[in-house]
């Protein structure tokens, strides 16, 4: 009875050590704590002498110690144990624990130590395979009962799931870790399209992660399709990069290309493949890994990722691989979008170059129409001051073409490949034209949210033209001075300011000078921006050109429209040259738009020009009779009815007869019979 309790006592006190141990190993996640603890107590309740457990290499068919105790370190290192030779190799092989209660008597067993009898093997499991045992030994014979053997089973499959626990943490921080990795890259080059600091980051960022020791981007040489060079790289020398010269299927990386296929290799120093090309010195005894994944731009291999690293096992390789699948196709696609941006940039360029050409075309000076005496005046001044720096003031009323005269000088100076920037004064409010013209920083201002430039900013290494500028506020007044005369400007919200070099070009239509003598405009400002001055005629002192106009612009919206108007009726064009024009020349296009839309015909008649031309007071009616006896019927022209009536049909033969001969009067006045000097003075009291 004594023995029996004696019994049950030792079943309860280990039992107990069981839960005890559970508790111990489930409070820790260290591997080698787990093992350490595992290992001591299974020798303390077995009773055991010595122990040890032993892993298989990852590279053979090998038992390695991982822990041990009751042994000598020179023993350990001495001993080979292979899968399927001594105790534990066979317990490894079959998966069946084993107790051996007199290794006399076993041919397996493999002596560690010259006193030990007995022996308890376990086989310890990962996943469901076999990762390793657990040894135990004693001095004594018979030491290990078999409800020993059944504890360290129940202990060793507790152990088992807490290495598959550990195992399934490792591969989930190593995926959140790979998550983290990808995000962080993906938004760190997401907007960046230079391919030097898209690999070095990712190498960076490998080598901080990963332990990447070196790394290369391999591309097709581009006067050799079949020849491939490094085109960037990691940690490896200029030297050392000009001896990377690989062919389509010669070497790992031509291999890779050839068949599109990643390759990994465990150690480079026993590869016969790997040809080390670019003779890089590392130290053979370490296993160095090589990993080779092909950059494929729509299936099309375009060259090789590679990356090499200390060897850790096959595992950590084929995820090194796949990692570097990932990165390889994220930096192919990166490769595809700055090729497609190259691409649009020289579209852009040669767009741009096109487009300036035309423009440089549409604004020359022989593509402003007219041949009015006062216009040609104006285009011989223009030219001669076209290519200097000196600020140009135009003046004239709305609708005169101020802008256009302003882009005909930028076009004609050398600055005609440099921006033109316009901005007009008086459509912009007040609050808001300081940060138009002059640009303001981040948070600046409520709705500030990113910088802008001003408009003195885009137009450096060009023209600014300031349309409307009598309308400017005095207190822009005198920044605008300050800018002109420091050249540089100080954005809102900066303490920084900015150098600028532009040509200034101004207009307006208000009294400027007389604004100066009012002080509505600052003086010192007028003088600055008024170094040259061009004064536009309105277009009814210049009505010689209302034909001309007329004519270009009806083709210009003839084609434009897909019309098939060719020009006005005679009585058309009468009427246009006959009118005050208020607008000037924008209002003469208006009403030829509108007249080449409503135009049922080849040719543009009365009826489709707007009542408004037809119904001036003093406008001679289309059939000299009925104009005649309207006058005549008029009280309002009387004492004056003759000279009226006179001067206004000599006013029309004499432009008529010049239109016919081109402004030439010698030919005008032989035509008319009358003495030149005489049609010159008509000309001068008509203003013709």
């Amino acid at each position: 009875m004594e023995e029996r309790i004696k019994n049950l006592e030792e079943k309860v006190k280990k039992l107990e050590t069981i839960q005890y141990l559970t508790l111990l190993l489930n409070k820790s996640d260290n591997l080698k704590e787990i093992l350490d603890l595992f290992l001591d107590k299974c020798i303390e309740f077995t009773g055991a002498d010595t122990g040890s457990i032993m892993f298989k290499d990852e590279d053979s068919d090998e038992l390695n110690f991982v822990n041990y105790r009751g042994f000598k370190k020179e023993k350990i290192d001495s001993i080979k144990i292979k899968i399927g030779e001594g105790l534990t190799g066979v317990v490894f092989k079959e998966g069946v624990p084993k107790i051996v209660n007199d290794v006399s008597l076993n041919p397996f067993y493999i002596p560690l130590r010259e006193d030990i009898q007995s022996e308890v093997v376990v086989p310890l499991f990962c996943d469901n395979k076999i990762i390793g045992v657990l040894s135990l030994d004693s001095k004594k014979k018979d030491a290990f009962k078999e409800e020993d053997l059944q504890i360290l089973i129940t202990i060793s499959n507790f152990v088992s799931l807490i290495l598959n626990k550990i195992e399934l943490y490792s591969e989930l921080e190593d995926k959140i870790k790979l998550k983290d990795l990808l995000i962080d890259l993906i938004s760190s080059l997401e907007k960046s399209f230079e391919l030097d600091d898209i690999f070095d980051f990712i190498m960076k960022k490998m080598s901080e992660n990963f332990g990447i020791a070196r790394g290369m981007l391999v591309t097709f040489e581009n006067e050799e399709f079949n020849v491939l060079s490094v085109k960037k790289a990691f940690n490896i020398s200029e030297d050392e990069m000009q001896r990377g010269i690989y062919k389509v299927g010669e070497g790992i990386v031509g291999r890779v290309v050839k068949t599109g296929k990643p390759i990994s290799i465990k150690n480079l120093h026993e590869e016969k493949e790997f040809l080390n090309r670019m003779q890089i010195k590392r130290s053979k005894n370490i296993p160095i890994s090589f990993i080779a994944v092909p950059l494929k731009i729509e299936g099309v291999v375009i060259g090789v990722l590679a990356v090499e690293k200390k060897f850790e096992d096959e595992k950590t390789l084929k995820e090194s691989e796949e990692i570097l699948v990932i990165l390889s196709n994220f930096i192919a696609g990166k490769i595809r979008n700055i090729n497609f941006l190259i691409k649009e940039r020289e579209n852009l360029i040669e767009e741009n170059v096109t487009l300036k050409q035309e423009l440089y075309k549409n604004y020359s000076f022989n593509n402003i129409i007219g041949k009015n005496k006062k216009m040609m005046d104006i285009f011989k001044l223009v030219q001669s001051v076209a290519d200097s720096m000196a600020s140009i003031l135009i003046l004239g009323e709305s609708g005169t073409g101020k802008e256009l005269i302003a882009k005909a000088i930028h076009y004609a100076s050398s600055r005609r490949d440099g921006p033109f920037v316009s901005i007009n004064c008086a459509s912009i409010p007040e609050t808001l034209l300081e940060s138009e013209l002059f640009g303001y920083k981040k948070g600046a201002f409520t709705g500030a949210a990113t910088d802008k430039k001003g408009k003195f900013q885009l137009a450096n290494g060009g023209t600014l033209f300031l349309d409307e500028i009598g309308d400017m506020p005095l207190y822009l007044q005198a920044k605008i001075l300050r800018a002109l005369q420091e050249k540089e400007i100080e954005p809102l919200g900066s303490e920084t300011k900015v150098k600028i070099d532009i040509r200034l070009i101004s207009a307006t239509n208000k009294p400027i000078d007389l604004w100066v003598k009012e002080g509505k405009f600052r003086e010192d400002l007028f003088y600055r921006i008024n170094v040259i001055e061009i004064k536009l005629p309105p277009l009814r002192e210049r009505k010689d050109d209302i034909p001309i106009l007329a004519n270009y612009f009806v083709k210009k919206y003839a084609e434009k429209n897909n019309r098939k108007v060719r020009g006005f009726s005679e009585e058309a064009l009468l009427i246009l040259q006959n009118y005050k024009w208020p607008g000037n020349v924008r209002e003469l296009e208006n009403i030829v738009e509108r007249a080449v839309l409503l135009c049922e015909g080849s040719e543009i008649g009365i009826e489709d020009l707007p009542d408004y031309l037809r119904t001036e007071e003093d406008l001679p009616e289309l059939h000299i009779s009925k104009w005649i006896e309207k006058i005549v019927n008029n009280p309002t022209y009387e004492n004056r009815v003759y000279d009226f009536i006179i001067e206004n049909i000599e006013k029309e033969l004499i432009s008529k007869a010049l239109l016919k001969f081109d402004r030439n009067q010698l030919q005008t006045s032989d035509f008319l019979g009358i003495n030149r000097n005489t049609l010159r003075s008509k000309i001068e009291k008509y203003g013709i």
